[in-house]
């Protein structure tokens, strides 16, 4: 796949001196209007942006630093296009075709899509990025998880095996789009876009369950590595790296992170420490487990006892009451 100038930059590589110096002149531009004329104001004015996915996209950029016309459109609230034109009216730029392409190239992300030519495209590469692909839903009650109490943190400095996830899983996005079990997933995924939510979730969890479990030991030669969904749909995995695939799963289809936690539990039956996925709806919690496949609500698990659970914003700490003798 071939990057543009500001992704090379981004990824700390050497620019080439031809096409540094236009891509840089290019963004400072850019940036000078940003900052004159509020693109986002302008987008919303327009009718072309909602003021709720206004905020969403700037809370985004305050935590991620990118250029707003990036993340609008990697989350879907505006088109290249739509976006180029409102720069263009505003702006007067005079660009000629080549400028055109390159605008384009630059705020679209480089994401994989399926190639059915839908309107409405799974997106995985970003399945770990913080943002949301939706707003949260304000309404979604979120019940204790296994009778346990939360303290939520914000920091994930500490999970290196979970944050290193998220950076290979965008890495490699960039060279897999081709391989058969990536394009199978895609195809599995953008059949479900029109589903409702409770379809979704269950064809996710039944779709990932397929995949064959092997011990990390035996993949990796260690006891305990937290595989992307490349590496998973690869090898196989073990229960982590399921609960990983249908987190992905589910961002690409467009539940938001506050939906999705990969919670780890102590598995009372077999004393074995154990990862599931947890899913938030409008219709309660559910969990998403590849030892008992079946699809269940959290009110209905009672063999797990929660440590910690984590999603690509936040960790929470679980505290459960310790049990009264009698």
């Amino acid at each position: 796949m071939q990057h543009t100038a500001f992704d090379m930059q981004a990824e700390g590589k050497r620019v080439p001196e031809k096409t540094a110096a236009p891509a840089a002149s290019l963004f400072r531009r850019v940036g000078q209007s940003l900052r004159t004329y509020r693109l986002g104001d302008l987008l919303v004015a327009a009718g072309m942006l909602s003021a709720d996915s206004l905020s969403f996209a700037l809370a985004v950029q305050k935590q991620t630093r990118e250029p707003l016309g990036r993340i609008l459109v990697r989350e879907g609230f505006v088109t290249p296009a739509q976006l180029y034109r409102k720069l263009a009216e505003q702006w007067c730029m005079k660009a000629s075709a080549a400028g055109v392409a390159f605008m384009l190239q630059t705020f679209t992300p480089s994401v994989a899509r399926a190639d059915d030519g839908g309107s409405q495209q799974v997106r995985l590469a970003a399945a770990f990025s913080p943002a949301s692909v939706k707003p949260a839903l304000p309404h979604i009650s979120k019940p204790k998880l296994f009778g346990s109490t939360e303290i939520r943190a914000t920091d994930l400095s500490a999970f290196t095996k979970w944050t290193s996830v998220m950076a290979r899983f965008e890495q490699q996005m960039q060279t897999a789009q081709s391989k058969p079990q990536i394009q199978a997933w895609k195809a599995k995924l953008q059949s479900l876009k029109n589903s409702g939510t409770r379809d979704q979730i269950a064809a996710v969890n039944d779709y990932i369950n397929l995949v064959s479990y092997v011990e990390d030991s035996r993949n990796y030669g260690t006891s305990d590595k937290w595989a992307t969904p490349v590496e998973f749909f690869a090898k196989g995995g073990d229960c982590e790296d399921f609960a990983i695939a249908k987190y992905a799963s589910l961002r690409a289809l467009g539940f938001s992170t506050d939906q999705l936690r990969i919670a780890i539990v102590q598995d009372k039956i077999k004393n074995i420490p154990h990862a599931v996925l947890i899913v938030y709806t409008e219709d309660g919690a559910y969990v998403l487990d590849n030892q008992d496949k079946r699809l269940r609500s959290t009110a209905e698990v009672t063999r797990y006892k929660p440590v910690f659970s984590i999603n690509a914003t936040h960790w929470w700490l679980h505290r459960v009451p310790a049990q009264k003798s009698s």
